[in-house]
């Protein structure tokens, strides 16, 4: 009887907090119904359904379970399971608002034979793509050519493109998956206070976790001043180039992400200015580091960059690949000039290696320069840094299993010294070199699993491996029909899917998944 009534309070907890999560996911979807809204436009009772179902389904999840949360705490096994099904369950509740546009919009976006710009959503797992691409900051996108091609909101070939609305929510996915939805929950409701340590581990990125205040509930809301301080810096500097205030801040939420979901067919590149361009490689560079760094320096301590050993590791990173780009696209003479060379280079440097996924260049295209391609195709397995909002492999991680490999070769000459592995001056635990190997043997068995799969539904062989790579590494653009300017509508139903698991798994660092499919998880 005891065990019953403890799993039946754990549940309530559980339901509890998805409630709650699902309440702060129908506030986030509130300023894109209120832009279609204003704008009038067809997407508009899709905003309104959608927000409307998240937000009544959480409140009453919440207030129905309120009792029962009050009387159990979070503990290491709650923690995961309600990141991982937190994290899931946001990624499909997120498609609603693809999904009942493309159904609800006057004229008929789903009937037989219907290609019109939004066709696309009518499918649900092509709108549930788009939503966990954009919660994870993949960026990766299923949409063909429907964006707001340019200042007209035109595509390309002269139709209207998706209703601004639309691509508010695309870029707000961003935004509530780029310091995470568990730690903004962490942030605003109390009840995670208690025992929040244990969500903030599960999802926040890196091998760490660390605390800048002594309540967990206190570090989310810091860290979320400091992502806030930040995006607002970007956004003045984005208006300032000419943006408009929409589209600046879609850009803004998409950048400090580390997203890359752009308002624009041709992303970046579509707004032809230099300097947009290196004010995105700049906020690129600034959210592809740990966000602890950041706190610390507004508080005075500048310091703390040149003394973090995988800050050092990361710029020196694209300091080194923005070089080696430059000089094999300046050597290649196909006519760049120095300035652009330098320009094209760090934007795509930075674009890729914090998995940001935004595109000034077709760099698939640079089989002319063969040590640039390489370079691009290199930095999609190393990420940001752990504690930023990139995703990927993590620098810190590299950096840990070089030390191992240089101690093993040390052993094999000194086979009886006794040497631990140091980093910034401070001893690495066993338990941390175990962790770090052991995801990076997940790792490279998802990656092989999903390029297995891939070639299997039928791609070719660069396309499957980019297209696990970039799901995973939570990355966006591959090679092959998943290139830069190419998308991922080329996948089949099942394939899509699996795509999106990558995804998952990718933000949430693998393990926290991979832990709920243990058997002993689930065991009293």
């Amino acid at each position: 009887m005891r065990r019953r009534t403890s799993w039946l309070l754990r549940m309530g907890l559980l339901l509890h907090l998805i409630g709650g999560l699902m309440v702060l996911l129908a506030a986030g979807m509130a300023p894109s119904a209120a832009l279609a809204f204003y704008d009038k436009s067809p997407d508009l009772w899709g905003h309104v359904w959608a927000t409307g179902i998240t937000a009544g389904g959480g409140l009453v999840l919440f207030v129905l379970t309120r009792r029962w949360a009050r009387r159990t705490a979070i503990g290491h096994r709650e923690g995961f399971l309600i990141v991982g099904l937190g994290w899931t369950l946001s990624g499909l509740i997120g498609a609603l608002p693809y999904w009942l546009y493309a159904h609800m919009a006057p004229g008929g976006l789903c009937l037989p034979g219907v290609t019109e710009v939004g066709s696309d959503f009518c499918s649900f797992t092509s709108a549930a793509f788009e939503s966990i691409s954009g919660f994870t900051t993949t960026g990766a996108s299923i949409i063909n050519d429907g964006l707001w091609g340019d200042v007209a909101g035109l595509t390309p070939d002269g139709r209207p493109g998706l209703p601004r609305g639309i691509l508010l929510w695309r870029s707000m996915t961003h935004y509530l998956g780029g310091m995470g939805i568990i730690v903004l929950g962490v942030a605003i409701l109390p009840l995670l206070g208690v025992g929040g340590m244990q969500l903030m581990k599960a999802e926040t990125p890196g091998p760490t976790t660390d605390k800048l205040a002594p309540r967990v509930a206190e570090t989310a809301k810091l860290l979320w001043k400091v992502y806030l301080l930040l995006s607002a810096l970007l956004f003045v500097l984005l208006s300032a180039a000419g943006m408009s205030a929409f589209e600046s801040i879609c850009h803004t939420m998409a950048t400090m992400a580390t997203g890359g979901f752009s308002t624009r067919a041709l992303s970046v590149a579509g707004f032809h200015s230099g300097y947009v361009e290196w004010v995105i490689t700049l906020f690129m560079w600034v959210a592809g580091m740990n966000f602890t760094l950041h706190f610390f320096a507004l508080r005075g301590r500048w310091r703390v960059f040149w003394r973090d050993p995988e800050w050092k590791a990361y710029t020196g990173l694209c300091v080194a690949a923005t070089v080696a780009v430059t000089v094999s696209l300046m050597s290649a003479g196909q006519g760049f000039e120095v300035a652009e060379a330098v320009r094209v280079a760090a934007f795509q440097v930075l674009s890729i290696i914090t998995t940001t996924g935004y595109a000034s260049a077709d760099f698939e295209l640079w089989t002319y320069a063969p040590v640039a391609l390489l370079t691009m195709i290199a930095l999609m397995f190393v990420g940001g840094s752990a504690g930023s909002t990139s995703g990927g492999f993590k620098v810190v991680r590299h950096m840990l299993i070089a030390k191992v490999w240089i101690r093993e070769l040390f052993f094999l000459s000194h086979p009886h010294a006794k040497r631990p592995v140091r980093l910034g001056g401070k001893v690495v635990s066993d338990d941390i070199i175990r962790a770090v190997a052991g995801f990076a043997g997940a790792y490279g068995a998802l990656l092989t699993i999903g390029t297995v799969f891939f070639c299997i539904d039928g791609q070719d062989v660069l396309t499957a491996f980019t297209c696990a790579a970039s799901s995973l590494g939570n990355i966006g653009p591959g090679l092959g029909d998943v290139g830069p300017y190419d998308n991922y509508a080329v996948l089949a139903t099942e394939a899509k899917w699996v795509s999106m698991t990558l995804m998952i798994f990718g933000r949430l660092e693998i393990y926290t998944l991979l832990v709920l499919l243990t058997p002993a998880f689930w065991r009293r």
